[in-house]
């Protein structure tokens, strides 16, 4: 069944074609809301927001974009009005041993710091754009930003991931 049919049968009152869009849409939802939120149960309440907000506005979903692109708009709100009530949100270790095995853990965890520290914007337009492979164009209907408060958005958050991660213990680029 194509997503716009799943989607009309939802706004219908279909449960099992809104159980569809949870299975289709949890995972990547809650990859976006960890590395928005680096903490997983943040992320996991913060999918369960943006469902429930789903469920009682889906008839609010009138076709002028991909359903993706809304979806994504509810839960980057979501996530953002999280950081904004906890400023001390931090990144948690989701998988100690698992992790810790991986060769460039290092590295990962260099990443995953300098990324935290983005401002909430450009970081938000980073992952969605760097991590979850949308377009510039639907990441600006997702943000409700321009297209080019967008490429300014992912082009400062390079130059500050580069240089934080290209610097060495004090602070000169290797």
């Amino acid at each position: 069944m194509q997503e716009n049919e799943i989607v009309k049968k939802c706004q219908e009152g279909d449960v099992q074609a809104f159980r569809a869009l949870f299975d289709r849409y949890a995972v990547p939802l809650l990859n976006t809301g960890v590395r928005m939120l680096h903490n997983k149960h943040d992320a996991e309440d913060a999918v369960q927001i943006t469902f429930v907000k789903l469920y009682k506005n889906i008839k609010r979903f009138r076709y002028e974009s991909k359903f993706s692109t809304y979806l994504f708009r509810i839960h980057i709100r979501v996530c953002l009005d999280m950081v904004k009530k906890n400023k001390r949100a931090r990144m948690q270790i989701l998988e100690e041993n698992s992790i810790k095995t991986e060769p460039d853990y290092e590295l990962k965890m260099q990443i995953d710091d300098a990324i935290e520290k983005l401002p909430p914007q450009q970081k938000a337009c980073f992952i969605l754009y760097a991590v979850e492979g949308f377009k510039q164009q639907e990441i600006a209907e997702v943000m409700n930003l321009s297209t080019g408060s967008v490429k300014s958005n992912i082009f400062h958050a390079r130059v500050k991931l580069r240089k934080k991660i290209l610097a060495d213990d004090n602070g000169s680029v290797k």
